[in-house]
């Protein structure tokens, strides 16, 4: 180092003869700890086997992979989580994993034993329990490949010990699980849509209850409203519901006194009805529904709807085949849903042959705004209904067939929805342009699609 000294002459500071030696040992020193720590916090490459879905069935399906993880526990999760989250594109797969889930905290425990609590988002939509079932299994045997991990216990803050969202009872995973094992039972939700008609939310509940049980369930949800802000439920709360049993084919849902208070317009009180009646006649052997007023039968309600008598699925129409029901698709929200259009006939149609003619016929001709992806041309080549289970086989030729995976799925579901309104059809089974398992773009029609 060079200094000037007071009478302006230069000189060279002395060193010490062994101090370059020693800052050098101790740079070596601090390179290697460093460095070491940085080698650590990158994280390290390791074999992983990432679970997602199969778009078409659902089932769980395995992806080894290569992956670079953290070295910290909880950041492992995490990012096992955001691959879950994204699956492979074009292989035709799925996940359950919504977006907020994240990892809270994460520890191994002695004996290889990950403890992981997640989070969710503060606005985390309703799963039923196949949806929820499958995100569990997802995360357990994604989490179980894990470098020195043998069994998983997961937990979600805010739930009750045991219980991972709602339905899905947690325990100490032990080994993978390659199938979901109980895909629940969906239900078609009616709510109504801006326009005045009546739009389908699919929604997945418990399988194994009693049908009193599931009625239950399912009125809770319609009075709990829809997921998409631009539908709305006509119910009032839940406080007015007392409960809701199945006898035959009927179905009684059974309200407080205090709902006699509730003021509601006819155009309202119309729609109530419809709400119900539509959603719960789409449940096994249930063709009629009864209204009571703490447990006593009334003349009407909200001073306009007629209660007295049994209510049926649009008023009997469909039976009396003076009107067919189909099903177009519009825009809510972000996503397309179907929505029910019923058209009036001038002459009543006498036979389930020709209102599923009929039915085709519309499907292709949707309403302004609507789309269809059952183009016009659709021809049927060949249908039968057995008697004895009320299952619609049915054989199309559907030219242009989409090739999208999405698209395929509404299609079924316009199909399913729009064949099983006509009367004493209870499933559909279908041929596409003679292809008995899969259409083009994947989507599996294999099975029989109940009402």
């Amino acid at each position: 180092m060079i200094t000037r000294t007071r009478r302006g002459r230069i000189q060279g500071r002395r060193r010490a003869p062994d101090g370059g030696a020693l800052i050098l040992v101790l740079a070596l020193v601090l390179a290697i700890v460093f460095g070491s720590s940085f080698q650590q916090a990158g994280g390290r490459t390791v074999p992983v086997v990432l679970w997602y879905l199969d778009a078409s069935t659902h089932e769980l399906v395995r992806g080894p992979s290569v992956v670079k993880l953290p070295s910290r526990q909880v950041e492992q999760v995490a990012a096992m989580i955001d691959l879950l989250r994204t699956p492979p594109t074009g292989q035709n797969l799925a996940t359950a994993v919504p977006v907020g889930l994240t990892a809270r905290s994460a520890v191994l425990l002695p004996g290889g034993i990950l403890q992981a609590v997640l989070g969710t988002a503060r606005e985390q939509r309703p799963m039923g329990f196949a949806e929820e079932n499958a995100l569990y299994w997802q995360l357990v045997n994604s989490l179980i490949s894990l470098p020195d991990v043998h069994s998983v216990e997961l937990s979600v803050e805010g739930r009750d010990v045991g219980t991972f969202l709602s339905f899905v009872k947690t325990r100490r995973e032990l080994a993978v699980n390659e199938a979901v094992l109980d895909k629940g039972q969906p239900v078609d939700l009616y709510f109504v849509l801006g326009d005045g008609r009546y739009a389908v939310e699919v929604r997945s509940f418990p399988s194994g209850l009693t049908r009193s049980q599931m009625a239950f369930q399912v009125v809770k949800a319609l009075v709990a409203g829809p997921v998409h802000a631009s539908l709305a439920s006509p119910l009032p709360d839940a406080g007015v519901l007392r409960g809701v049993t199945v006898s035959g084919h009927t179905v009684t849902v059974d309200f407080e006194n205090s709902i006699m208070r509730v003021s509601m317009g006819a155009g309202q009180a119309e729609e109530f009805k419809e709400c119900l009646v539509l959603t719960l006649t789409r449940l096994p052997g249930i063709s009629r529904v009864r209204l009571t007023v703490d447990g006593q039968t009334v003349h009407e309600m909200f001073g306009y709807l007629n209660v007295w008598n049994p209510l049926y699925r649009l008023d009997g129409r469909l039976e009396a085949g003076t009107a067919v029901a189909v099903y177009s698709l519009a825009k809510v929200d972000d996503d397309r849903l179907p929505v029910l259009n019923v058209v009036l006939q001038k002459r009543a149609l006498t036979s389930r042959n020709a209102m599923i003619s009929e039915a085709i016929a519309l499907l292709a001709e949707p309403p302004a705004g609507d789309v269809s992806f059952v183009p016009p041309g659709t021809r049927i080549m060949g249908m039968s209904i057995q008697d004895n289970s009320g299952m619609l086989k049915l054989s199309l030729t559907i030219k242009p067939l989409s090739a999208d995976l999405l698209e395929e799925a509404l299609l079924v579901q316009q199909l399913r929805l729009t064949f099983t309104e006509v009367p004493s059809v209870t499933s559909l089974q279908m041929t596409v342009n003679g292809a008995v398992s899969f259409l083009p773009g994947g989507y599996y029609i294999g099975k029989p699609f109940s009402r």
